[in-house]
């Protein structure tokens, strides 16, 4: 290990750091999987080779170099570790609910031309009001499950959202869309935990 040059070890250990960061930038950008996947792990491995690049500097510099070396590339690997944070963040695609495509294929055909003095009636509240009701009650019985420390979190914030938007009664555009997303993660929570 000696006799390797200094200056091809700082390459070899700071190169197989940006191979790691480019593969998982990529990976990050065109896998859904990956952009879901925590990036925690990528956090932790600038650390490890944060204390690499520490390790090699003293074998050759003094202390004081040393260190501000290792903090540049500390601070440098959390730039990187926020980009790839930031390309982790993409808008959710709107999707239907089981609960939407069921209610919409049962539905009865409605007539598409409706008289000229008939006004649109806005859809009832107690619609939405009695799917919510339902939806509290799931919750409420996946409490009672022996859930993971997390799901259960998930669990208690998507009851509050419901109970908020329960109060609320009539739902605007954007409100309806929460609800699906909420409505889409007690689906997973209730086929994970076969409530």
């Amino acid at each position: 290990m000696s006799e390797i040059p200094f200056n091809t070890l700082v390459i070899f250990v700071w190169g197989s750091y940006l191979a790691v960061f480019a593969a998982a930038l990529i990976a990050t950008v065109f896998s859904a999987r990956a952009r879901r996947a925590s990036k925690r792990p990528f956090m932790c491995l600038t650390n490890a080779y944060t204390a690499v690049t520490l390790a090699l500097f003293l074998t050759v510099k003094d202390l004081s170099q040393s260190v501000m070396t290792a903090a540049l590339f500390w601070a440098a690997g959390y730039l990187l570790y926020g980009l790839m944070c930031l390309c982790s963040v993409r808008k959710p695609a709107v999707k239907q609910t089981a609960e939407q495509v069921v209610m919409t294929s049962t539905a009865p055909m409605q007539p598409t031309v409706r008289a000229a003095r008939e006004p649109a009636a806005p859809a009832p509240a107690a619609k939405n009001n009695v799917r919510l009701e339902h939806a509290v009650a799931v919750t409420d019985k996946l409490l009672t499950k022996n859930l993971s420390k997390t799901d259960r979190q998930d669990l208690e914030k998507l009851k509050n959202t419901l109970a908020v938007l329960q109060i609320k009664g009539t739902l605007t555009p954007t409100e309806a869309e929460i609800l699906n997303e909420n409505f889409n993660a007690l689906l997973k929570l209730m086929a994970k935990y076969n409530v």
